[in-house]
């Protein structure tokens, strides 16, 4: 027996497409294109949120909730957390790798999405960028950027400062 036969004994099977190099790319770039889904997609995929944390401030050293987070950024943490999983993985049989991704979008309510990858998967085709123009976006509603002005904080001190002056007058 050659020792290319005993090396692809030990590696999963590679011959499916849909799980290729480029593949993997597309989705992380179809991913990324949708924005804070990337993290919500890694806790489906049972990545740990901690985990999760870490490989989005490695990429996007603000997160990827500020409104001035590049799609660049987004994408790169899509991927970093795809990456993850796929090397976490890499021992699963295409098979099993499939519904864990499947499952995934479908507790994620992108019924469209899971479809379409199931029949890429059954037809042993490439990921592709059109499969994640379906997302609705506008069912999480508005984006509303975090509360980071300092005025709240101060009208907040303020509001004491002034009960407790109206609790001295009473006192008197």
């Amino acid at each position: 027996m050659s020792a290319s036969d005993t090396d692809q004994d030990n590696e999963p099977d590679e011959r499916f497409t849909f799980f290729c190099e480029m593949s993997m790319q597309e989705f992380a770039f179809g991913v990324g294109a949708i924005g804070v889904n990337a993290l919500c997609l890694g806790m489906m995929l049972n990545i740990p949120t901690l985990t999760l944390h870490n490989l989005m401030y490695k990429v996007a050293p603000k997160g990827i909730l500020q409104p001035d987070t590049t799609d660049q950024e987004r994408i790169g943490v899509a991927k970093a957390i795809i990456d993850f999983w796929y090397n976490k993985t890499s021992t699963w049989k295409p098979k099993q790798r499939f519904k864990c991704l499947f499952d995934a979008f479908a507790t994620l309510r992108e019924y469209k999405i899971a479809a379409q990858l199931k029949e890429r998967f059954e037809a042993n085709q490439p990921i592709s960028l059109e499969i994640f123009h379906t997302f609705d976006l506008g069912r999480l509603g508005n984006y509303v950027p975090p509360a980071v002005d300092a005025d709240y904080e101060e009208e907040e001190a303020e509001d004491e400062e002034e009960g407790e002056d109206g609790e001295n007058d009473d006192e008197d």
